[in-house]
């Protein structure tokens, strides 16, 4: 399979605009999110939408999920792009069926002994 630098990086490009984008909308919706409770004010309905009640999980608890997993979304993002743009500084051609038939010669996966790493050949 031959690798075209060109549109490798011209799709990392995207991934990068893309998340710069993304990072706008989650910047704006983490605001509204702020918002939202601290509209409820400090009296016990308030604090029990934002903090849960009875073991629940609150407004609290859910936005900051929703914030870190947006975050990864966002990370996902620049990793994709970075690993792109190092794949055209690394690989030019592969030929798989070779990467295929190595990959197939090594043991059924042991999950007491791993494959590769310290001690192994």
């Amino acid at each position: 399979m031959e690798i075209h630098r060109t549109q490798v990086r011209s799709t990392a490009t995207a991934f990068d605009r893309e998340r710069e984008e993304l990072a706008e909308v989650v910047a704006a919706a983490r605001l509204d999110l702020e918002a939202i409770g601290g509209f409820w004010g400090d009296g016990k309905e308030g604090v029990t939408f934002f903090k849960g009640e009875g073991g629940a999980r609150g407004y609290e608890a859910v936005t900051g999920q929703i914030i870190e997993g947006t975050e990864a979304f966002l990370n996902a993002h620049h990793e994709i792009a970075r690993r792109l743009r190092l794949m055209t500084d690394n690989v030019q051609v592969t030929d798989w069926e070779n990467v295929a038939a190595i990959l197939s010669a090594l043991p059924p996966a042991d999950p007491g002994r791993p494959i590769w790493g310290e001690g192994q050949l």
